[in-house]
């Protein structure tokens, strides 16, 4: 005895239309396959350019706000003791008869072991060294407790053999260990007498 045909299943059609791409994706199962996008990240170059800014703003600072502006890296000084007078100078004005080593706070009880001037100021204690440069023979200026450029042939002529930055230790770097050592900032300067070595 025949059994009756049953039905034919009909085949389901999905309504949603497939894309021309011809991917048809299983909204579940689809992976996004695109990198993902990198935010926040600086160009090489653009790291390259902040740091050198940071550099050069940090040297402007220590070197022209920390220590004095440009201007002040030098001084002129008339006078001694309590009544001497500061101008600050450009480092090349004639009248430049110091350089700023160290600001220290009023209250600081004094400027570091060696040869500085102590100027105390009001909000401030100035310790300033001789504004020597190599190859300058300089005389004593004793109404103000300095040295000026002078000539070589004064009996009391000193010549600045060199001044070397980095070290305060003027034994080891100067000629016959003839010289003068600050420690703020290290420096070494090393001094001959050209009356003497003739």
């Amino acid at each position: 005895m025949s059994q009756p045909d049953e039905p034919e299943a009909t085949p389901v059609v999905d309504a949603e239309p497939v894309e021309a791409t011809g991917k048809a994706e299983d909204p579940v199962q689809a992976v996004d396959t695109e990198e993902p996008k990198k935010r926040g990240l600086m160009p090489l170059w653009a790291v390259a350019l902040t740091a050198v800014l940071i550099v050069a703003g940090s040297f402007v600072l220590f070197r022209y706000v920390f220590n004095g502006s440009s201007s002040e890296a030098c001084a002129s000084v008339t006078g001694v003791g309590d009544a001497a007078k500061v101008e600050f100078v450009d480092c090349d004005d004639d009248n430049a008869t110091f350089q700023v080593a160290t600001r220290k706070p009023a209250n600081t009880p004094g400027c570091p072991e060696g040869a500085y001037r102590e100027i105390p100021r009001p909000d401030e204690l100035l310790c300033l060294v001789p504004n020597f440069v190599a190859g300058n023979c300089y005389v004593p200026d004793d109404p103000n407790q300095a040295f000026r450029v002078g000539r070589c042939e004064d009996a009391l002529a000193i010549r600045i053999v060199k001044v070397v930055e980095g070290t305060s230790d003027a034994s080891a770097v100067c000629p016959e260990g003839n010289g003068l050592g600050y420690p703020e900032p290290p420096t070494a300067v090393c001094v001959s007498t050209p009356i003497a070595g003739r």
